[in-house]
């Protein structure tokens, strides 16, 4: 990925990050008058995991130039034998 495209892609990752989090206040009920007056809910926002999966695919796009699936699954701690009784 060219330095170019991937400040492109930064920046788009930013702005979905930014609107994500918005938009999850939305179904917070305390945030209900912010919905209707059309004003900003009261911070910190919380990101979803919409925002986590564009952040891994930036990341593997940045490392590979190229979507690898195998890069982009969640990871997995390795199973652990349990001892015999």
């Amino acid at each position: 990925m060219t330095a170019t495209a991937a400040e492109r892609s930064h920046a788009s990752l930013l702005a979905l990050s930014v609107g994500d989090a918005l938009g999850s206040q939305f179904f917070v009920p305390d945030n209900r008058p912010a919905f209707e007056t059309q004003t900003l809910p009261p911070g910190p926002w919380q990101w979803t995991d919409d925002t986590e999966m564009a952040a891994s695919i930036h990341l593997v796009l940045c490392k590979h130039n190229t979507i690898d699936q195998r890069a982009t699954r969640p990871r997995r701690p390795a199973k652990r034998s349990l001892p015999p009784r």
